[in-house]
């Protein structure tokens, strides 16, 4: 009887324990948006890192044995934030825009939207154009996004406001973060796996998962279905879902050199050529009408100046090495190259990594992907003009699987970036650039050197212990 009582009092203080933590973990990532803006930079920092720190402390102290109540905690605040205003970027006016735009037959890579009447609502049309931050350019959002932005705009057009228009988008992104849990779940049964919440409860997830909209979770629902049907040896299915996520956000294109290399050390010669052929004979078909027609031609300049090829040469923002390089290729006799450069090593690097990483037979193929996925991304954003606190979701996602501790910290530190927006004009800090990459660079180093060379010494010293 008294180890009864003792053990209801021991449970007892132990969700009162973890229901506090949770709670102001909670409070100051559920008020800001309702109070601050972005600029608010202290305001931000202070609510992000406060929050940061009590999920740490939950995660290292709390989470044993309390995975539900963490789970449920972060379904209530991303309820919540169906509920409050956007407030870090304004990428879902965008959003709503191409919407609009499908649903009355045009194409969002065809039309700018500075040059669009669309016959609908005035008030509506200005208010988007006016909140949207890329007015003067094509769209970039790939074809299954496109489709999603139907359901809001179905809404939209039939005299819901904006704001609820941005919250039924927000609910389609819980609908597929809850996938994203559905599979772990299921995949812990089956063998030991990481903490989900530590990207299910992680400030950033919330804030540009939810809070702003940002359609991360939709691409690594699918990255995620894709790797696991492939450990399953369900090969068709696992394309599908690859190409899925290729058509949600083009950042998986990254990981089709090592796929290529990968394939290519399994296979016959014969159906290596072969492969070859018919890709050379089809984009081979598709790069001549594209430089020889003028149609194709013109789709390609326009597209180069005010579309996908404006990320690589305008579009700035927290690119570490972009601006080293920048300041120094200046006084060059072509002082713009700086993307293309950075993109050519980009390339390189990313295949000469596959290459090396394919040889690799893993035993665990959902950790070896993962892990592949992280650096590759992370070679990616080395090189990148333009690096986005929500660029790293996928990444921090993927670490739940992995070892690599270099996406939390790059998680937990690029808040600082809003650092930006802080005052007019806007420009990037050098001491926060200078701070977030010796931290995430530090953090590389030792856990790809310092660490990795003391597991190896450990396994030497049980080696040898065990022969003697």
């Amino acid at each position: 009887m008294v180890n009864i009582i003792v053990r209801d009092t021991n449970n007892c203080r132990g969700f009162v324990g973890t229901s506090t933590i949770l709670l102001l973990w909670a409070l100051p990532l559920a008020l800001f948006p309702l109070f601050f803006r972005r600029s608010d930079i202290i305001q931000l920092c202070g609510a992000f890192f406060f929050s940061l720190s009590l999920y740490l402390i939950f995660l290292k102290f709390f989470s044993e044995g309390r995975e539900k109540i963490g789970i449920w905690a972060g379904i209530l605040l991303r309820v919540w934030f169906l509920f409050t205003p956007v407030f870090l970027s304004e990428d879902t006016f965008r959003f709503l825009w191409d919407g609009l735009l499908v649903s009355e037959g045009l194409s969002p890579y065809s039309e700018l939207p500075k040059n669009v009447r669309l016959g609908l609502d005035q008030g509506l049309e200005k208010e988007l154009l006016s909140q949207m931050n890329s007015p003067n350019y094509y769209s970039v959002y790939p074809p299954v996004l496109q489709v999603l932005f139907l359901v809001p705009v179905f809404f939209l057009k039939r005299g819901l406001s904006v704001f609820w228009a941005i919250s039924i988008w927000k609910g389609i992104l819980i609908l597929f973060e809850l996938g994203i849990l559905y599979i772990f779940s299921k995949r812990k049964k089956e063998e030991g796996s990481g903490n989900f919440l530590k990207y299910w409860l992680h400030p950033l997830v919330l804030w540009e998962g939810v809070g702003n909209g940002h359609p991360e979770p939709i691409l690594f629902f699918f990255l995620f279905l894709g790797i696991f049907s492939w450990e399953k040896g369900k090969t068709f299915r696992a394309i599908l879902f690859y190409l899925a996520s290729i058509l949600t956000k083009i950042l998986p294109l990254l990981a089709l050199p090592f796929l290529f290399f990968y394939w290519c050390r399994r296979s016959a010669i014969r159906n290596v050529l072969l492969f070859f052929s018919v890709c050379f004979l089809i984009f081979g078909s598709v790069l001549v009408w594209f430089l020889l027609s003028e149609m194709g031609g013109k789709i390609l300049e326009e597209h180069w100046r005010k579309g996908i090829g404006v990320y690589f040469t305008l579009f700035e923002f927290h690119g570490g090495f972009y601006y080293l390089l920048k300041n120094l290729i200046k006084y060059t006799w072509y002082p713009y190259s700086t993307g293309i450069v950075l993109g050519i090593l980009s390339i390189f690097t990313i295949c000469f990594y596959s290459f090396r990483i394919s040889k690799i037979q893993p035993n665990n193929k959902t950790v070896f992907l993962l892990t592949v996925w992280i650096q590759l991304c992370g070679i990616y954003y080395l090189f990148s003009s333009t690096v986005h606190p929500w660029y790293f979701l996928p990444i921090l996602a993927a670490s739940v699987f992995t070892k690599t501790i270099w996406p939390s910290v790059a998680s937990g530190i690029w808040i600082l970036s809003y650092s930006t927006y802080s005052s007019l004009p806007f420009y990037d800090r050098t001491w926060v650039l200078v701070l977030e990459h010796f931290l995430i660079f530090g953090t590389f180093f030792l856990e790809n050197f310092l660490l990795l060379k003391e597991e190896r010494r450990q396994r030497y010293f049980e080696n040898s212990h065990i022969e003697s």
